[in-house]
């Protein structure tokens, strides 16, 4: 028997399950703790560890997107006023597509494209520089 799947497969088991299934979930899931041998146990820990560390890499990945999806909601307002192509190249030294890629967490290779935190306080530092720039220009015409 492979433990760390069968682990995997009687957890999904119980996790889908409701009701009757879930008692006969939980009894599957007894009889295979009662059936492992002292050697399985090493196994069995190994598959907790790694259903574990898969948990809190989904959790810290879903923590990106909401931060992706929390920074294009705020700049959702600002955007159309300004030139995203020169924005990108003056403040990033990149392309409007690369900056639109990480603004709508767009899928390159197969990850969706984010901003590191380095880059998020550049976005924060450039916004600032742009509403001074704004706000100079502002008050001269006034």
């Amino acid at each position: 028997m492979d433990v760390k799947k069968e682990f995997i497969r009687l957890k999904e088991q119980w996790m889908h399950a409701s009701g009757e299934a879930r008692e006969k979930a939980d009894a599957e899931m007894q009889a295979f703790f009662d059936a492992l041998r002292e050697e399985d146990k090493t196994l069995l820990e190994e598959a907790v560890n790694e259903d574990f560390a898969r948990l809190h890499k989904d959790v810290e990945e879903a923590h990106r997107l909401a931060e992706q999806i929390t920074i294009r909601k705020q700049l959702e307002e600002v955007l159309p006023f300004i030139s995203v192509s020169e924005f990108a190249k003056t403040y990033f030294g990149r392309s409007a597509s690369w900056l639109h890629q990480r603004i709508n967490g767009n899928a390159i290779h197969g990850k969706p494209a984010t901003f590191t935190s380095e880059e998020v306080k550049t976005l924060s530092n450039a916004l600032n520089d742009v509403a001074a720039k704004l706000q100079r220009a502002a008050m001269a015409v006034a």
